[in-house]
């Protein structure tokens, strides 16, 4: 308001002088409103956002695995993620910070309470594990990733290396979508500094929510700036999932990898066996050098599309599934029961 008075003031004073003429004058000083209220709304968002974020922090843990903190010792390899809190009393976080003592996982909140944390759910295959807590703190809500963008401005807040770091904030952008040449899950790629301990940790957005939970970096030939995440509406999809009591179906396959596989070129045709464990429901079905291209009607040419496929299944669910044997298709089928 000040500047507005004030603006007009000059106006009354230019025309007075008779330096230009009062139609030319309030039509600088429209543009000048215009950039003027701009810019506050812009300082506006930004604040906001910031609030958002500040927000977000009293959801974010430190999930430390391996030691007995009533005892005062360890109980095996010391290991240290992050997580966060996505519905009361809830905790999501990577299966692989707490798969060598599931009995004794504690999470530290941003401010320093030391909390007992119960594993209630867990998917090896997705790497997501579910925990919970006897405790009230705030939980976050998800993006919709599918509308995330390259280039999009995120943030993370995770503890690297150690607890003395926790709530280290840290931000980047979204490098690249849907990436499917690493390990088998689609995946969010990002530039953020991410180091071990950060697994498991939120990405988030500028209004505060979570686009992403962060499960690894790529080191490979030295190479940096190459974090990955599980984009959150895949995420979501999981936790309800688990929430039901549904894990990924594992058929206990192990896949030879050839030059698609190991390089991501397109034109893969399938996915060639190389062993079957002694406990799959395809064990004696399957032989070494089948060629697997198809789970119940969804084409398989790559790691990713048999996760996926599996993710579809529920343990109860009838298997049909497809291979080539020396170049001739056949099908093995899999009663399951209720």
């Amino acid at each position: 308001m000040m500047c507005v008075i004030l603006l007009l003031n000059i106006v009354n004073l230019v025309c007075l002088g008779g330096i230009m003429e009062k139609k030319q004058i309030y039509c600088i000083v429209k543009k000048l409103l215009i950039l003027i209220i701009s810019l506050f709304l812009i300082l506006l968002l930004c604040a906001c956002s910031e609030k958002k974020l500040d927000n977000a922090y009293p959801s974010v843990v430190t999930i430390i695995n391996g030691v007995d903190i009533d005892k005062g010792i360890l109980t095996s390899d010391v290991i240290v993620g992050t997580g966060f809190c996505y519905k009361p009393n809830r905790i999501v976080t990577n299966y692989h910070n707490i798969k060598n003592s599931d009995q004794n996982t504690n999470i530290i909140t941003h401010d320093d309470i030391v909390l007992s944390a119960k594993l209630i759910a867990k998917d090896e295959q997705s790497d997501i594990a579910l925990l919970e807590i006897d405790a009230d703190i705030p939980h976050i809500s998800f993006a919709d990733s599918d509308k995330c963008s390259i280039g999009q401005k995120i943030m993370s807040i995770s503890t690297p290396i150690s607890t003395f770091l926790k709530g280290t904030y840290s931000e980047g952008l979204i490098s690249n979508l849907n990436i499917i040449g690493f390990g088998t899950q689609r995946l969010l790629q990002t530039n953020i500094n991410l180091s071990p301990g950060c697994s498991g940790g939120p990405l988030f957005d500028s209004s505060g929510q979570v686009v992403g939970m962060v499960t690894f970096k790529s080191t490979e030939f030295g190479a940096e700036g190459l974090g990955f995440a599980i984009p959150s509406n895949r995420l979501k999809k999981i936790i309800d999932r688990l929430e039901q009591g549904v894990e990924t179906l594992n058929l206990g396959i192990t896949f030879q990898s050839d030059i698609y596989q190991k390089f991501g070129i397109p034109g893969a045709k399938g996915l060639l066996v190389q062993d079957i464990d002694d406990g799959s429901l395809l064990y004696g079905k399957l032989q070494e050098g089948d060629l697997l291209i198809e789970i119940n009607g969804i084409a398989i040419h790559n790691l990713i599309e048999y996760t996926e496929a599996l993710e579809q299944l529920s343990y109860n669910h009838d298997l049909d599934i497809t291979i080539k044997r020396s170049n001739k298709e056949q099908t093995i089928f899999i009663k399951r029961e209720e």
